[in-house]
């Protein structure tokens, strides 16, 4: 369980940035912009937002740049932010409606419902429901089971009857209908508390786990639970929750009425700025986002405000216009009008590994290619459109498939009246300048043709749409979704790369999340890539946020990439969906200028090329390139089962990724991208993967993200600089250190270096800095830091030419709080340290009050310890595989180190007989497993006729496992006792503890 600062107080910190930069260094006019009623010129110096809920600084771009400076944000939803002294925070997540049917939201932590005559929840992944007195489950042929957790996958409605209380935790979206009905939309989590009867109909299937631990399915047509405790739901496709007496949702960012709520809801707080800087006879160029899409007579009002032209879109309900501060100003008081953007540039995130991420076993897997009609999957019959900087359909890798190649035009017009995007179609090349797109293609389906098959993108057969738009300002890349909102439907488009991001932060009214939305709301999948901005916390790309799309995060071998953005300790939405590898990729080359594979987060000289690959391909690294492996692996799930909703995509995504401990999820979100597991699932809806996820945490860890602390300084441009001593507490996981400054156009550049309590160096930043909505800032990640008084030093690395620096500091901190266990006492600091990772990263489990470090593991705990936590990727075959392994969750961790990669992992369980899940794993046995799913197999076995001289119960050991003792014991996978091995004893559980702590260890070094 993650216990964390309330939304509004992260929204406190977070929005300190936006103090900074809407009040320093503004000294015109004036702006208040008031939810509903606009904007005002006013006579006061800075800005002020009243009401304007839009905008959500919950770090979806992270801390900004911090000041003194007060701003008051005020009205619906009662975020006050004021003075120099502090931060408060009233009402923040708090809205009272009253109704005939008694809705009422209120106070500061929630909102309730009371006497609502139906609930609907759409959107969700599945379902867990679990309570301390346990649950009895009542099947159709009434047949009972006493259990105390239950998971539903995918149910096609759920009712509730006669529950006291409802708690919805991470909600996306509320939509209130009227008296009657209440719409929950893309929840990522729903707690349901005191219910007295529970009834789920038409489930897909139900994985129950009885008291003593056993897991079982169910998969009636109906099914009622009666005296839950709780019951917790987590993204359930559809529920339907009736007659409830009382119904509390807490957490939530956002409650709508489902009456249109009309009036201004956010405006671009770079536009803000740029507003109050204005002189009054300059302009601007905006986008006008219209509550619907725009009518003849909004366009008329924009004329009558002196608005002549502008670009409206065919599908998108805005119009990208030029207007003067006081035509904008006027415009934001139009009750049509939702939200303003000013235009801007974005960024891009600069061989596909298809065998880390399972596309090669995909491809290869005989059931799949069985049901494909004989043929291999590789997209065929799916289309993928890539909005980027252009396709080089010339290349031969992609001759034939690109069915569309659009070059997007200047969309403003110069005459009178309001056109729609122009664009190029059928041209050959439209990525003549960059290479990025072309590049990006190739990931997602390149043919390999110009190498032989060697570098081949993950959907060689799918088609392709190319969007190229141009320099990626924020119009050009409104005109590619309008393109594919349009007439995406009839190209077959189903599923669409996005590998750029933007420097602000995440708001639901941005036309980019406005017109994604409506995308994903169309069956398109979109696919972002997570952001290169890495390592430090809050980095995550603002539109990868979105609930409705995939975030994509890059690896880089077996570690999380340094340069791949994280999100926010413990939030459901911001953090990476799943990540693909992202380090030295291989892809096609464009024709023309090709800058990709010479710049990004880490340069690339092309030296693992062959010579006579380099004119057709290049590598390159960054998100960029692992979300196109992800929109191919999307293809082939599409192909296999093209009635895949984007949410059940991104469901199963989540579901079959390789967890990837010791990260956590705002760093990798899932884990680690399966696409053979993902596709077989798309596939065979019956070979259900990843239901342990709902019920791997028994209480065993409790996440504590401690509140934000924030220090002013000023740095002196001298020696001096500015310092601050600051303590890191006992048992700290992550320590986030990040230093802002500004206003936006500050000439300086400052560096920071963090000292441990001995006086070491343990962080030195210095990145280059520009100017922009996030200002100028630096971050540092420590990660395990050990305890004590810290030292932070700021400098200005312009010495004495920079200028005295205010900055705000801002230090986050993440810990654990572990169950108070009666039988470790005894044990060393060291082995309570291991059994503690071994908790957090949900390897393993306590038995009740006890974590029983003596314990012997049975072979299906350790089978489940290395699907939990060695990398092995997921898999459940057809059939059965073993006579005694039946039920569904010991299938899937007995069967994915059988069908490993890397080889069975269990040398003497054979295809067909018994697996003996319940018996005791013998230190052998491990050894061989360990070595094997650590990649070591072919070290193993090149030192079988190691004689293991120094062990004096050598004897004991085959002589074909020597060479796997030697290598655990050389790795410490599993050490030995002075010269004893003791091959045939039982693994103990405090042994295996410590195995996978090392096993951790070697996967991410």
């Amino acid at each position: 369980m993650m216990r964390k600062n309330s939304p509004a107080r992260l929204r406190q910190i977070t929005s300190l940035a936006l103090v900074w930069l809407l009040t320093i260094g503004t000294a015109n006019a004036g702006i208040l912009i008031s939810q509903g009623d606009g904007i005002t010129l006013s006579g006061a110096d800075g800005i002020t937002l009243s009401g304007a809920d839009g905008i959500t600084l919950s770090g979806a771009d992270g801390f900004l740049t911090f000041g003194p400076n007060g701003i008051t944000l005020s009205g619906a939803d009662g975020i006050t932010l004021s003075g120099a002294d502090g931060v408060g925070t009233f009402g923040a997540d708090g809205i009272t409606l009253s109704g005939a049917d008694g809705v009422s939201f209120a106070g500061s932590n929630g909102v309730t419902a009371t006497g609502a005559d139906g609930i609907t929840l759409s959107g969700a992944d599945g379902i867990t429901l679990s309570g301390a007195d346990g649950i009895t489950l009542s099947g159709a042929d009434g047949t009972q089971h006493r259990v105390d957790s239950v998971a539903v996958s995918r149910p096609s409605g759920i009712t509730l009857s006669g529950a006291d209380t409802f708690a919805a935790y991470g909600v996306n979206g509320v939509t209130l209908s009227g008296a009657d009905g209440i719409t929950l939309s893309g929840a990522d989590g729903i707690t349901l508390s005191g219910a007295d009867t529970v009834t789920i109909s038409s489930s897909d299937g139900v994985t129950a786990r009885a008291l003593d631990g056993r897991t079982f399915q169910a998969s009636p047509n109906g099914i009622t639970l009666s005296g839950a405790d709780t019951v917790i739901a987590t993204g359930a496709v559809g529920a339907s929750l009736s007659g409830a007496d009382s119904i509390t949702r807490t957490g939530a960012a956002a409650a709508e009425s489902s009456a249109a709520q009309l009036g201004l809801r956010s405006v671009d707080p770079e536009l803000a700025v740029t507003l109050d800087r204005m002189t009054d006879d300059s302009t601007v160029n905006a986008v006008v986002v219209f509550h619907r899409y725009p009518s003849d007579t909004d366009l008329a009002d924009l004329q009558r405000v002196g608005v002549i032209s502008g670009t409206r879109f065919r599908a998108l309900p805005m119009v990208y216009v030029t207007g003067t501060r006081a035509q904008i100003v006027e415009i934001s008081r139009l009750r049509s009008v939702r939200s303003i953007y000013g235009n801007r540039t974005l960024q891009l995130t600069v061989n596909a590994s298809n065998e880390a991420t399972g596309v090669k076993r995909a491809r290869t897997d005989a059931d799949l290619t069985r049901r494909n009609a004989g043929l291999p999957l590789s997209g065929r019959g799916v289309t993928v459109a890539v909005l980027d900087t252009g396709i080089d359909a010339t290349h031969a890798d992609l001759a034939g498939r690109v069915v569309r190649n659009v070059k997007l035009l200047e969309a403003q017009t110069a005459g009178v009246g309001f056109a729609y995007p122009a664009g190029v179609e059928a041209l050959p090349n439209t990525d003549q300048a960059h290479g990025h797109g072309t590049f990006v293609a190739g990931v997602v389906g390149g043919s390999g043709a110009r190498s032989g098959g060697l570098y081949t993108g993950v959907a060689p057969n799918a088609k392709l749409v190319g969007l190229s738009a141009g320099d990626l300002s924020l119009v050009f890349v409104l005109s590619g979704l309008d393109y594919v909102v349009s007439r995406g439907g009839t190209l077959g488009v189903r599923v669409l790369n996005c590998s750029f991001s933007s420097n602000t932060v995440y708001d639901a009214n941005d036309p980019v999340n406005v017109a994604t939305k409506m995308l994903a709301d169309r069956g398109v999948n979109v696919v972002f890539s997570a952001g290169n901005t890495g390592p430090g916390l809050h980095t995550l790309n603002p539109y990868a946020a979105a609930p409705w799309v995939v975030s994509v995060g890059a690896t880089d071998g077996g570690r999380l990439a340094s340069f791949s953005s994280r999100g926010s300790l413990g939030s459901q939405q911001f953090r990476p969906t799943l990540v693909a590898p992202g380090a030295r990729v291989v892809s096609l080359r464009s024709s023309g200028v090709s800058l990709t594979g010479a710049e990004g987060p880490g340069f690339n000289s092309d030296t693992s090329l062959a010579p006579a690959h380099l004119p057709y391909y290049t590598t390159a690294t960054g998100t960029s390139f692992s979300a196109p492996q992800v929109a191919g692996v999307i293809a082939l799930m599409l192909e296999a089962n093209p009635q895949l909703t984007p949410a059940q995509v991104k469901d199963i995504l989540q579901r079959t990724a390789t967890p990837l401990p010791p990260y956590f999820s705002h760093e990798v979100g899932a884990g680690m991208l399966n696409a053979h597991a993902a596709v077989l699932e798309s596939a065979f809806p019956a070979r259900r993967m990843g239901q342990f996820r709902a019920t791997v945490n028994e209480h065993q860890v409790r996440f504590v993200a401690d509140s934000p602390q924030v220090y002013t300084g000023t740095v002196a441009p001298n020696a001096t600089g500015y310092e601050n001593a600051f303590n890191i507490p006992e048992g700290t996981l992550l320590a986030s250190v990040q230093v802002g400054w500004g206003p936006i156009w500050s000439p300086n550049d400052l560096g920071m270096a963090l000292f441990d309590a001995s006086g070491a160096k343990r962080a030195d930043v210095n990145t280059l800095n520009l100017a922009g909505l996030s200002g100028k800032r630096e971050r540092a990640l420590l990660t395990n830091p050990s305890a004590g008084a810290w030292t932070l030093r700021v400098r200005n690395t312009l010495g004495v030419a920079g200028t005295p620096q205010e900055v705000a500091v801002a230090l986050e901190i993440l810990r654990a709080e572990y169950p108070n266990l009666r039988d470790v006492g005894a044990l060393s600091a060291p082995q309570r340290e291991d059994i503690n990772l071994a908790l957090r990263s949900f390897v393993m489990s306590p038995v009740g009050q006890n974590f029983r470090p003596s314990s012997a593991v049975t072979r299906s705990e350790l089978a489940a310890a290395l699907v939990r936590g060695g990398r092995v990727p997921q898999y459940t075959a057809q059939a059965a595989t073993f006579r005694d392994v039946n039920d569904q969750t010991t299938r899937l961790y007995v069967e994915s180190c059988h069908y490993s990669p890397r080889g069975a992992l269990f040398p003497d369980a054979a295809a067909g007989e018994q697996f003996s899940p319940q018996a005791q794993v013998s230190r052998l046995a491990t050894a061989v497993a360990l070595v094997r799913a650590a990649g070591l197999r072919a070290e193993a076995e090149s030192k079988n006729d190691d004689p293991l001289l120094w062990l004096t119960d050598a004897g004991s050991v085959p002589a074909n496992m020597r060479g796997y003792v030697s290598v655990a014991i050389s790795r410490k996978l599993l050490p030995a006792e002075g010269m004893l091995f003791r091959p045939q004893s039982p693994l103990t559980r405090l042994e295996l503890a410590r195995s996978m702590a090392v096993m951790q260890e070697l996967l991410t070094k």
